[in-house]
């Protein structure tokens, strides 16, 4: 274990204008263990479940400067909420120290992240500008874990491999690193006119999923087994249209609702190890309205959260029923949870194959896909995943 306490900066209650409720209401600000200002470094026990990161950094952002500001202008907001639940304990880190090179803080929130993993504690990062991602994912690197990542975002930050990296450009550290820790990439709510049909064809090639903004509006239930099947989720907040979220760059996106919704499938997943926040610039904001939106996706993470099943199937196979389809010669395994009533696929590898993606190999899906295949249909996600296990 690390020394958590050398990686931050203290929360200052002045700073995010949060004071006691005169009525004596409870509110997560209340409720939240912090790294305050003026008081010793909070212990870290086996009670805590949630971590809340701040990071400062927007030195790679390119024409978003300012989104450095957006941890304590969520905590401003997010602190009056009031918690759904008594028992959850959830630890505000406070802000991560900024390292002399933007590499140095990659390393660092990745140390951290490693740190949390092995203490069983689920981060919450508020960035910055989204290429912090990238010490997100070497936190997995770091303890080895091979990692599906959900990514929701107008663009495809591919314009570029050539250096010095930024927030444009830094999928391609993640997605052609090497050694690469990454099984399944999906790219959520994308806008077609704001993508370059290579960057389509690349991921299609890496045979990873995508799901267009609209796909996503004329069915937002098809997004949850795409979430569910994620470890890690990254939202840039450039995916919400800027009626909602004022500092986004685009007039069209989700609805803050429909992002709401988004991340409370991801509290649900028993899956999901870690969640991040990205882009969003309190400099650029309008009454705080994007600010609020993160805040309350909070909420709704937590709330999320509360209502796991732990029912992510390869830990207790007798809760769930077991449905055979047979395709053209092929037996196809559906389950169905019996606490949640949610699906996966099963996807046919060696032993050796199914030790090494232990996480991964059951897929998750829909009733839908379920009929599909009864109707001689194989379910696209048990076929990419197919081909990534046994080609």
């Amino acid at each position: 274990m690390i020394e958590l306490e050398k990686y931050f900066n203290k929360v200052c209650f002045d700073d995010i204008k949060f004071s006691q409720d005169t009525n004596g209401f409870v509110r997560w600000g209340d409720r939240l263990i912090v790294n305050k200002e003026g008081e010793a470094f909070p212990k870290i026990d086996k009670s805590i479940e949630i971590a809340i990161i701040g990071v400062e950094e927007d030195r790679n952002a390119i024409n978003n400067k300012g989104c450095s500001l957006s941890a304590n202008k969520v905590r401003e907001y997010f602190y009056q909420l009031y918690p759904q639940d008594d028992k959850i304990k959830i630890i505000d880190l406070g802000n991560l120290k900024q390292g002399n090179q933007v590499k140095d803080t990659y390393f660092a929130l990745a140390d951290v992240m490693k740190d949390l993993f092995e203490r069983m504690i689920l981060p919450i990062v508020i960035g910055g500008s989204n290429d912090v991602a990238i010490g997100a994912y070497k936190g997995y690197a770091n303890i080895g874990q091979i990692i599906n990542i959900f990514n929701l975002d107008a663009r495809f930050d591919l314009i570029s491999d050539t250096e010095p990296t930024t927030n444009e450009n830094f999928l391609h550290e993640i997605l052609c690193s090497e050694p690469n820790y990454l099984f399944d990439y999906t790219h959520a709510g994308y806008q077609t006119y704001f993508v370059d049909n290579n960057a389509l064809k690349l991921l299609d090639n890496l045979r990873f999923e995508r799901l267009r903004l609209g796909e996503i509006q004329s069915n937002l239930e098809a997004v949850e087994p795409m979430v569910r099947d994620a470890d890690m989720v990254m939202i840039d907040m450039n995916c919400v249209r800027a009626s909602d979220s004022p500092c986004s760059s685009s007039p069209h996106g989700l609805y803050g609702e429909q992002l709401c919704k988004i991340v409370n499938y991801a509290g649900m997943s028993d899956k999901l190890s870690s969640i991040c926040f990205f882009e969003n610039n309190p400099t650029k904001d309008v009454n705080d309205r994007s600010s609020q939106i993160i805040a309350h996706s909070l909420y709704y993470f937590i709330d999320g959260y509360l209502w796991r099943k732990n029912d992510f199937p390869y830990r207790d196979k007798e809760n769930y029923y077991k449905f055979n389809v047979l395709i053209d010669n092929e037996d196809i395994v559906f389950y169905k949870s019996k606490k949640s009533d949610r699906w996966w696929v099963e996807v046919p590898c060696s032993s050796e194959t199914r030790i090494k993606y232990l996480h991964h190999y059951l897929v998750p899906c829909t009733y839908q896909d379920y009929v599909c295949a009864t109707n001689g249909e194989v379910p696209d996600r048990w076929l990419i995943a197919y081909k990534k296990m046994n080609l």
